[in-house]
């Protein structure tokens, strides 16, 4: 469905080539305008993504399993559980919503 030009604001970003070369080849196959993929792309960043959100609870899934694990409750000197550190880094992973 081809969206009315008088909707339509223009926009001007700078990709990389190799994401320009992406785009260019996932609009042949799939036969969208590039412009219209990026329109979808910046929609599913924007919008409550139900991706983000299934990929944050995936991360809180993993922080709960290790920090139930036994073996992961061994302490370091530092005073910090291995459950600790690997849950600290998990959190670096979050997607932000």
């Amino acid at each position: 469905m081809q969206i009315p030009s008088t909707k339509l604001k223009p926009f001007m970003a700078y990709i990389e080539n190799t994401q320009y070369t992406k785009l260019r080849k996932l609009s042949t196959k799939s036969k969208i305008p590039m412009s219209q993929l990026i329109r979808e792309a910046i929609d599913i960043r924007v919008a409550d993504n139900q991706y983000t959100a299934g990929f944050n609870n995936g991360l809180e899934h993993a922080m709960k399993l290790i920090s139930q694990n036994q073996a992961s409750q061994m302490r370091f000197p530092s005073g910090k559980s291995f459950a600790e550190l690997l849950n600290e880094e998990l959190e670096t992973a979050r997607m932000v919503e």
